[in-house]
């Protein structure tokens, strides 16, 4: 399958999601949403956390980043492969790298997968996390991935910012994400209005 580069992701994004998606189309709301901030950041973000997966189904998408796919338990990793024992239903799938702003438009690369086959990859080359790292305005902390993260405030680190999964092995999660990489760069490039054109209209 050919690549897309320095497109108008938005533009292209909708076009596919309508001809698959029918209904919670209002999904790609949040989808724009998280593109059109990854794309304000491109100066402070590296293209590691600016590279998405992006999946179009009959009744709703999803855009979730990358790297937390690539690591489990996260929800990414659970919402990405849910869908892969179902052979009845044709999800639409892309990588998808932000890499600016142009006139107001999202720009980007746009890769197709296959999704099934992907599922497979993630299955097997997803990397455990066994921590979680609970942010603080005034610290941080680990603690197991099995104990629910409280959100309130801290006696020592006060207010909650955030939490994050950990890698039991960075290295390894770099690796494969490096590799995910070197097989987009090696994919051919071609024009995104064929593909779309070529999209048959998902029935109803």
């Amino acid at each position: 399958m050919p690549k897309f580069i320095g497109i108008d992701l938005l533009d292209s994004l909708e076009k596919i999601m309508k001809k698959n998606t029918q209904s919670y189309q209002s999904d790609f709301a949040y989808d724009r949403k998280d593109l059109e901030e990854a794309a304000a950041k491109v100066d402070a973000l590296p293209l590691r956390e600016r590279t998405y997966l992006w999946m179009s189904r009959r009744c709703g998408t999803w855009c979730l980043k990358e790297g937390r796919v690539f690591l489990k338990p996260t929800a990414a990793h659970h919402i990405w492969t849910y869908y892969g024992d179902g052979k009845s239903e044709r999800i639409l799938a892309y990588a998808v790298e932000v890499t600016g702003l142009e006139d107001g438009k999202v720009i980007g690369n746009l890769y197709p997968l296959d999704y099934r086959e992907h599922v497979e990859l993630v299955k097997r080359r997803s990397v455990p996390a066994d921590q979680v790292r609970v942010v603080h305005e005034k610290g941080a902390y680990f603690q197991d991935v099995d104990k629910r993260v409280h959100k309130g405030g801290h006696k020592l680190f006060d207010k909650f910012l955030y939490s994050e999964y950990v890698p039991n092995d960075s290295g390894a999660l770099e690796t494969v994400l490096r590799q995910e990489e070197w097989k987009r760069m090696n994919m051919r490039c071609g024009k995104v209005e064929n593909h779309i054109r070529n999209i048959r209209k998902s029935a109803a």
